[in-house]
């Protein structure tokens, strides 16, 4: 059978064939052992060893629950084949952040073969292949938490009936990829910039073309072929996943008691140049009071919000989009008074390390100096005690916006927290 990457997938949370390479004793279980994936320890067994070929499912990915239960690994022994037999996994089969005797486990490891012989398939040769769906099995996905209630994503993906959209002029947020996964993107003399990752929740708005409503006259003079100038510039507006003109009615019940976006766009709309888009990230309150994250109040007083901008792009009337660079898009913000995403550093990935770290393993060195310089303090923009979310690493190019996330693992952990609690996740509902 096939490996294969399914059309919804989001790719921080595919799975991976790995071969075990440094596999070693874990310092306080005679029991247990650790292993770095993709820089992320992750604890197991004692069958282990250096040059096994093993799965690995990557933190708060879920797996298929009819693989748990013939695998007899959930620790409800009542849903396992075998109900004498406990295993890891709560009923979501959530792969969760957890530390065990002092050590952070960051992931999931199975032995290839136990893959192979619950889908009848062979896959031990692709190693280092990234895959959801085996056959037509799909094995894991990012775990969403079930949504009771409310129409909380009822208009996900969904355009009104009569779009004004102009293809291409309309562009979306992009899932930020783990830095993680693609330390081999970076090279010593990249230059970046680091910012702070805020834990609110995301949104846009764009000045670009859309269709214009035309009078009888110029629709029969354009049915008759005539050249009608049919576009015009106005604003489109958005969370993170969805178009909101025009999908938004007056009865829609959102997440928050209001459409916060809308607000956001009323604010930024004339700060947008013609063919600009804005990038922002929301925290702090509604006007309501309503906690944007909860406990997470970077500062706001109740009813009180503040909005960080972290992108911002121009895109021309042939669809064609630039970036702005991280200083371009800081002196824009400084220019018109809004906040941009604070910056902890600027300057080229080799000086964040020793000549010894460049000529040796040099990104495991980089995620190590970023983990312990950047990362698991408390944030300091929020009066509440709570665990910094972490940072994102952009790549400055002329030719495209690359950027990285690399979580705090308090943050992981309060995460994983949250989802235990029934906590919904925001973002990945707007």
């Amino acid at each position: 059978m096939k490996l294969s990457i399914s059309s919804n997938a989001n790719v921080n949370y595919l799975a991976k064939v790995v071969k075990l390479k440094g596999v070693k004793k874990h310092p306080n279980a005679d029991k247990l052992q650790v292993v770095s994936i993709d820089f992320n320890d992750i604890i197991t067994g004692m069958d282990a060893k250096d040059g096994d070929v093993y799965v690995y499912f990557p933190l708060e990915c879920q797996l298929n629950e009819k693989f748990l239960v013939q695998t007899n690994s959930f620790s409800s022994q009542l849903l396992n084949k075998d109900t004498t037999v406990k295993g890891y996994f709560d009923k979501a089969g959530r792969v969760r952040a957890t530390k065990l005797r002092g050590e952070k486990s960051m992931g999931y490891i199975v032995p290839v073969k136990v893959l192979e012989d619950f889908t009848g398939s062979s896959i031990a040769d692709n190693i280092d292949t990234e895959f959801d769906t085996i056959g037509d099995i799909l094995i894991c996905k990012k775990y969403e938490l079930p949504m009771k209630g409310a129409n909380l994503g009822g208009n996900i993906g969904r355009k009104p009936k009569v779009s004004r959209l102009v293809d291409g002029q309309v562009h979306l947020h992009v899932d930020t990829e783990r830095l993680d996964k693609n330390i081999y993107r970076l090279d010593p003399d990249d230059n970046i910039t680091i910012t702070y990752k805020l834990h609110g929740t995301s949104g846009w708005v764009s000045n670009v073309l859309v269709k214009r409503k035309l009078n009888i006259i110029e629709s029969i003079l354009k049915f008759l072929r005539v050249r009608i100038d049919d576009k015009e510039y106005d604003y489109v507006y958005g969370s993170r996943k969805v178009v909101k003109n025009g999908n938004v009615k007056e009865t829609y019940n959102h997440f928050y008691d209001c459409d916060l976006w809308a607000e956001v766009k009323d604010e930024l709309k004339t700060l947008t140049p013609k063919g600009f888009s804005i990038y922002y990230e929301i925290v702090g309150f509604t006007k309501s009071g309503g906690a944007i994250q909860p406990k997470y109040d970077y500062g706001c007083k109740q009813n009180e919000k503040k909005i960080f901008v972290y992108r911002i792009t121009s895109t021309n009337s042939a669809g064609n989009v630039i970036d702005l660079s991280s200083a371009q898009v800081k002196q824009f913000c400084d220019t018109v008074g809004i906040s941009y995403v604070p910056i902890l550093f600027s300057g080229k990935v080799k000086d964040l390390l020793s000549d010894e770290d460049i000529n040796n393993d040099w990104g495991s060195k980089f995620i190590g100096t970023l983990t312990n310089k950047y990362t698991d303090k408390d944030c300091y923009m929020c009066s509440n005690k709570v665990p910094e979310e972490g940072i994102v690493i952009r790549k400055e190019s002329l030719f495209g916006f690359e950027s990285y996330k690399l979580k705090s693992f308090r943050f992981l952990e309060y995460e994983t927290e949250m989802l235990d609690t029934g906590e919904a996740d925001i973002e990945s509902l707007n």
